[in-house]
């Protein structure tokens, strides 16, 4: 009976060490990619106990209990590396720290594996499952709680920094980073529940955790190939605090406004603040704080806002036309993007937008 899920988190195993090595080979040659190749080796790594036989149920065996491929500590410090290698463009500082726990994990694992099979039988009975096996299941329930929180704190300052940065925000907004990440901490409540299932009731069948577990690698290795070739832009550090207080800074912001609707730069899919403060002849801290301080938007708002004006235009003075070819003529890269400035701009999506005015019309030739 366990032959169909063991299969299925073999070819688990397998699809993950596959993407790993074309993430290396192919895809550029940026710490995101080496962080997730990481990732998908150590996913497989932990998964492979339950593909070679074990269920949960019975008792494994010492060769399998001390398999130096279950790195499960290092789980949690990469998809951590993974999110700031994609928001930073490089990995964290001291990541060979993060790792340390891990690397403790796999000289353990090592040394016992080659030991003797009475030696690792004795240790198993007498040490590892009453002291070792729960330190080791507590520091990586803590480990992926503590990487897993600080993974979607860092996604949230990179999508407010995209906003205050860059008029494409949507594009690398990730959100199925957070999406996976969210659902690790999913994957660590199960692993808690079930542990304290075991602790005080007895041993059950895992096959659906590890079959789950396999699916979020899946999920995770398909969605990160797909998105490793995209350059997703370097979060720098906040501007500077402008000292000025005398500024009117509500005047500032809507001669610069005026000017940015004026020269059409908002027509341009990837403009970005500092593009445009050029353009304006000062700098992206004082550009910045007139947006915000002066009229209560940010960049992405303010530039979306005036794409989502002309779309209406648009929309108004032509006879058809494909919404989707309007949006990209005004300026947004993305339909998800077009939908949701148009309604915060005009309060409805462009298609019931385009059906007002045709009843209007309508009504007002009868």
């Amino acid at each position: 009976m366990t032959f169909l899920p063991s299969g299925i988190v073999a070819a688990a195993v397998l699809q993950s060490w596959v993407l790993a090595g074309m993430l290396v080979l192919h895809a550029p040659n940026t710490a995101a990619n080496r962080t997730l190749a990481g990732t998908l080796l150590v996913t497989g790594g932990v998964l492979i106990t339950y593909s070679l036989g074990w269920t949960g149920r019975a008792e494994v065996s010492p060769w399998l209990a001390f398999l130096p491929v279950n790195l499960s500590l290092a789980l949690g410090p990469l998809v951590y590396a993974y999110v700031v290698g994609l928001t930073s463009g490089a990995p964290p500082r001291q990541l060979s720290l993060h790792l340390a726990p891990a690397g403790a994990q796999l000289l353990y694992l090592l040394v016992l594996s080659l030991s003797t099979d009475p030696l690792r039988h004795v240790w198993k009975e007498e040490v590892h499952d009453d002291w070792v096996k729960p330190a080791i299941e507590g520091a990586v329930l803590l480990s992926m709680l503590a990487y897993g929180i600080a993974s979607l704190r860092l996604l949230r300052r990179y999508r407010s920094w995209l906003s205050r940065e860059r008029s494409d925000a949507d594009q690398f907004a990730a959100h199925w980073v957070g999406h996976v990440v969210l659902a690790l901490l999913v994957t660590l409540a199960i692993l808690a529940a079930l542990r304290l299932y075991t602790w005080w009731v007895g041993e059950l069948e895992t096959g659906p955790l590890f079959l789950w577990l396999a699916g979020w690698g899946a999920w995770f290795g398909v969605e990160g190939w797909r998105h490793a070739f995209r350059r997703f832009p370097s979060m720098l550090p906040a501007h500077a605090v402008v000292a000025v207080t005398s500024n009117d800074w509500a005047a500032s912001g809507k001669e610069w406004r005026d000017r940015i609707e004026a020269g059409g730069w908002w027509r341009q899919p990837s403009l970005t603040l500092a593009d445009t403060a050029r353009r304006l002849g000062t700098n992206t801290a004082y550009l910045s704080r007139a947006l915000n301080e002066g009229l209560g938007l940010n960049f992405n708002e303010l530039v979306n806002a005036m794409r989502a004006a002309e779309a209406a235009r648009l929309i108004d003075t032509s006879a058809g036309g494909d919404l989707l070819d309007i949006a990209y003529e005004v300026g947004f890269s993305s339909k998800a993007t077009f939908n949701r400035a148009f309604r915060a701009r005009h309060g409805c999506s462009p298609s019931a937008y385009r059906a007002r005015l045709r009843s209007e019309k309508i009504d007002a030739i009868e």
